[in-house]
Formats: structure tokens, sequence, C-alpha cells
């Protein structure tokens, strides 16, 4: 179907401009922790929660190139 691609891109697009805004979102909420509440459970939560937010980006980024590496 000749309008299938399309519609495929923007939703690429959309995944991709959402993965973004949440990583952001994520870094933002970073910024406003206090420095004692750095603690070692914060950085085993917050390594998780990057990891998890950069794969999603990743993926969302994979998708657009179609799969290319």
């Amino acid at each position: 179907m000749p309008g299938g691609d399309a519609f495929d891109e923007r939703d690429v697009r959309h995944e991709l401009a959402a993965a973004i805004d949440d990583l952001r979102s994520l870094l933002r909420a970073f910024d406003e922790v206090e420095p004692a509440a750095m603690v070692e459970r914060f950085y085993i939560h917050a390594i998780n929660e990057l990891d998890l937010a950069g794969r999603t980006v990743v993926d969302a980024l994979d998708r657009g190139l179609g799969g290319a590496r």
C-alpha cells in the first residue's frame, strides 16, 4: 500500500520523539535530586532508568533507520 510507508515513518518519528522526551525528563529529574539523597540506592535505580531510556531511544532510532547498522 503506497501510504503505508508514510504512516509507519510518522509512527517511528513519534516514537523517537516520545523516547527522547522521556529521557530528557529523566535527566531533569536527576538534576533535582539533593546531593544528600545520592546514595547507593539512588545510583542503582538511576543506572537502571538510564539504561532503559537509552535502549528505548536506540531502538526507536534503529527502527527509523530501517534496522541499518
